[in-house]
């Protein structure tokens, strides 16, 4: 298991907490986001779960996006289907139409940062905690469902700056709107979370999820056309060759050396 489960709250409305425990730095492989769909699948046939809260114990890492050895040890004609399964997972949670609140405990890059902008609720620990879609600073382009939700998300200005892969703190992250609000330490971080899941509580589920339908729909709508143009640039020669050259950069502690 790459999460481990827990819930909050009694009676008809309880919340399933996923704790993200993939591994040291909370990286994600095609065979974790697979796992964490089937989560997805199952709280949402449950009726007895109103709301997701997504967060981690790892005492650094809330997720730091792809795993490095996992992306160097997969062969070319896989690597596609490997990395392309954020993009999947990223549209699977769109769909998921109940709440979902996200407590971005530490570390946010890449794939984690996808997390927290799929989610509906954002809180972010104050401190070392850092947020960034990294994704082109390791030579992949930043996936087209990606970009429409942050387009969704934060303030116009600054979308471009973090579609190039910007890092922020969390009161940054607070200024330009990608998270709700920022809390000093883990206990008020989960005090955020659980005021917020009260408040969700009290408002039919019926109406809550009707309502999520309709504010995701503009990017799903465009999933498709975003995924195919998504899935040709993984499968571009000078794209893989400077993901892997990043990827080994990274496991070798330096600076990549890109070809373009």
């Amino acid at each position: 298991m790459h999460f481990k489960l827990s819930t909050l709250g009694e009676g008809k409305k309880i919340t399933q907490v996923v704790d993200i425990q993939t591994n040291e730095q909370n990286s994600l492989t095609r065979a974790a986001l697979l796992e964490f769909k089937q989560l997805l699948d199952q709280s949402a046939n449950d009726e007895k779960i109103s709301s997701l809260l997504i967060t981690s114990t790892n005492p650094r890492f809330f997720s730091n996006g792809l795993d490095a050895q996992n992306v160097v040890d997969t062969p070319d004609d896989r690597l596609g289907e490997e990395v392309g399964e954020i993009v999947h997972f990223f549209g699977h949670l769109l769909r998921f139409d109940k709440p979902v609140v996200a407590e971005v405990t530490g570390y946010a890059m890449g794939g984690g940062a996808v997390i927290t902008v799929a989610s509906d609720f954002k809180y972010m620990l104050d401190g070392k905690a850092r947020i960034s879609f990294s994704e082109v600073l390791v030579g992949l382009p930043l996936p087209g469902a990606f970009i429409d939700k942050i387009a969704q998300t934060i303030h116009p200005p600054f979308v471009n700056e973090m579609c190039t892969g910007e890092t922020y703190k969390a009161q940054e992250a607070k200024a330009i709107g990608l998270i709700d609000e920022v809390a000093p330490d883990a206990i008020a971080l989960r005090k955020l979370a659980l005021r917020k899941v009260d408040y969700l509580n009290r408002i039919p589920l019926s109406a809550l999820r009707r309502t999520k339908q309709s504010i995701n729909a503009k990017t799903l709508a465009r999933f498709d056309e975003t995924l195919k143009h998504t899935m040709e640039s993984f499968a571009t020669t000078i794209i893989i060759k400077n993901f892997r050259e990043s990827m080994k950069a990274l496991l070798e502690k330096r600076r990549p050396q890109y070809l373009d």
